[in-house]
């Protein structure tokens, strides 16, 4: 009889602790700033709070969740105590799959508690869950219900007509702690730039964009509460409502499925019908061009034992393909069909004329490193026939300003071999191809023609070269709008090239490169450098990627003036002389420029497979650290200080 009534005991405290347990599975959320991390479930009870997280991230990549993530409810914050199957601050390394599962553990929460927001706090990329709610109830926006306008898009023919373009918008269920940034890139065929701009959202959650445009443009825009190509027109006003919740839902994979909160953008004033139909559509782009990492990785299984008229015929395929999905949209518009249809003409186009792709995905097929022969590879022969899509897949015409392949469509067709004739191997610069062009365009006039004009006398600007009065004079030829744009370039160069003899903090060649032999240049380099830790950038001055981390590392050396920290920045004679000595004024550091067989001898020994590159020099001059591509500004600063203290 005691027995039982143990028992009896035993299993009546049971019901009272999972009476004050509480499980919501896939609790709805308002907001988030990262597709990474899902929750599954929230557990509730009276000694603890466990979040179930999904993980969703590439493979072999890795995620962390920092000390001091916290739940905030009702103002209070509640700190991570710990997790399981993770530790905190210690990466997580993606499996094949790209998903894993953990748990957070918290202290318990209010009773009542109905909604709870996840935070990382203030680390730089730091996962944050807004509105997670333990109430049951689905996610909310006010812009549920509305609607846009049926209207239908027309297709106006682009003028070259500088002003400037203004987009204003508001994201629905903002709050100030999101602290949600962006940026646009405008893609500018006359220069043959991008040009980017950031977005600043105040805190009731709106934003204004004056950018100065010469034609209808289609402009980038890479935020987290909004990726997507938005057409803007100079003298115009353009505003976007943006339904952040709504997506937030759509992105995640635990809630797609649920009710939908509205359509996610509004757009109205300038082009608003058409953005409309491209933002909220179904379709943004045809399957033609490559999308990912995956994709990548499959064409050059495909491409890499192909010749060259298999290689053609590879991506007509891949074209036709593509435009079969339309089939799937009856309800696309006209307008909007012919920019897809052009964009996949382009993108074609685009990949035909990239045919350094065989030998590069041969060699990644059959692992030969960069540096080495790439035995058995057969260079194809091309001939002038091969580029007999040029005219049907590149209009020239102003419409082609509809697509944003076009600014780097005319840097290909420039740096084409159209002719078919071979070139010797010793030759340092292509010859002028627009008689090549002409030829297979049937005409040397039209858009076309002056969009190639108008990009090569940008290029001397953007290598740091002012213009004379004579090239001034046949920009005039090609047009008043492009005379003005190339003449306003060629101000601004003159004034930044006055404007960098007057700064300092940049040193130039310490040591005389030229009469050192390549084996012996970098140990020539950072011997001055003896009892400081070094921090090597190997960049060039074309590479995007290059400048945008020198932008996020600037503000990084002021925590280490007064130490003993070297930033060495390397660049190769690829890099213009004139644009090298024009830009490194601005990056404060030891700066210097190799020739090409030097930097060719560093890329074997150090393994430089593009740039930006990163090493690490320990303060006795051993190297510590390589790696291609920016490792972030948190690792950076990792990195140095660990030398710093040895």
């Amino acid at each position: 009889m005691k027995q039982l009534f143990l028992s009896f005991i035993v299993l009546f405290c049971c019901t009272i602790v999972q009476a004050k347990e509480r499980v919501i599975e896939l609790p709805a959320f308002d907001a988030w700033s990262s597709t990474s991390l899902e929750v599954q479930k929230v557990v509730l009870n009276d000694t603890a709070t466990i979040v179930y997280i999904d993980a969703f991230y590439r493979p072999h990549n890795w995620i962390k969740i920092a000390t001091g993530s916290y739940l905030q409810a009702d103002g209070k914050k509640y700190e991570i105590l710990s997790g399981v199957g993770m530790e905190l601050d210690k990466e997580i390394w993606m499996p094949e799959s790209g998903t894993y599962s953990f748990q957070m553990i918290f202290p318990p929460l209010p009773e009542n508690t109905k909604t709870v927001d996840f935070s990382e706090g203030d680390v730089e990329g730091g996962f944050s869950i807004w509105g997670i709610h333990l109430d049951g109830k689905p996610a909310s926006s006010s812009l549920a219900g509305k609607k846009n306008p049926k209207e239908t898009p027309v297709l106006e023919t682009p003028e070259l007509k500088a002003g400037i373009a203004t987009l204003k918008g508001h994201i629905a269920g903002y709050r100030p702690e999101m602290k949600l940034a962006g940026s646009t890139w405008t893609f500018n065929p006359i220069t043959g730039n991008t040009d980017e701009n950031s977005i600043k959202v105040d805190a009731q959650g709106n934003f204004k964009l004056e950018l100065p445009l010469n034609h209808i443009s289609i402009v980038g825009i890479s935020a987290n509460f909004m990726q997507a190509q938005v057409y803007l027109k100079p003298g115009e006003t353009t505003t976007v409502e943006i339904n952040f919740p709504e997506i937030c839902r759509a992105q995640s994979k635990l809630q797609k499925d649920k009710p939908s909160l509205g359509e996610k953008y509004y757009f109205s004033g300038g082009l608003a019908a058409l953005n409309n139909e491209i933002c909220n559509g179904p379709l943004r782009a045809l399957p033609v061009g490559i999308n990912s990492q995956a994709d990548y990785e499959q064409m050059f299984k495909d491409v890499a034992a192909m010749n060259i008229d298999q290689y053609k015929q590879y991506w007509l395929n891949r074209r036709e393909k593509g435009i079969k999905e339309l089939d799937k949209y009856p309800e696309i518009s006209d307008a909007y069909r012919k920019i897809l249809l052009m964009n996949a003409d382009m993108e074609t186009a685009q990949q035909l004329m990239g045919t350094y792709i065989l030998e590069y995905a041969y060699r990644q097929i059959n692992n030969i490193p960069r540096d080495s022969a790439a035995t058995g590879f057969v260079q194809p022969e091309i001939t002038a026939a091969y580029y007999d899509f040029i005219p049907e897949f590149i209009p020239n015409s102003p419409v082609a300003l509809y697509c944003s392949d076009l600014t780097y469509i005319i840097r290909s067709l420039q740096y084409a071999n159209l002719s078919g004739k071979p070139l010797p191997k010793d030759i340092k610069e292509l010859p002028d191809n627009t008689a090549d062009i002409a030829k297979l365009m049937g005409t040397n006039e039209g858009f076309l023609f002056d969009l190639i004009a108008a990009q090569k006398l940008a290029l001397p600007i953007q290598e740091f070269q002012p213009l004379t009065d004579d090239q001034l004079a046949e920009a005039d030829k090609i047009s008043p709008v492009i005379k003005n744009i190339l003449t306003d370039m060629n101000n601004r160069l003159k004034l930044t090239i006055e404007e960098n003899k007057k700064k300092s903090g940049y040193v130039v060649d310490r040591v005389n490169t030229a009469d050192i032999p390549a084996e012996e240049l970098f140990n020539a380099i950072t011997t001055p450098y003896r009892g400081k830790v070094v921090f090597v950038d190997f960049w060039a001055t074309w590479c995007g990627p290059c400048r945008m981390a020198m932008k996020q590392t600037e503000p990084v050396k002021k925590d280490y003036e007064g130490k003993d920290v070297v930033f060495l920045y390397l660049a190769a004679e690829n890099s213009p002389k004139g644009a090298w000595e024009q830009m490194i004024p601005d990056i404060k550091g030891e700066h210097y420029r190799v020739t090409g067989e030097q930097w060719e001898y560093w890329g074997k020994k150090f393994g430089i497979q593009g740039v930006p590159s990163y090493m690490v020099v320990a303060k006795d001059g051993t190297p510590v650290h390589f790696q291609v591509g920016f490792m972030g500004v948190d690792k950076m600063k990792e990195m140095i200080d660990k030398e710093l203290d040895k």
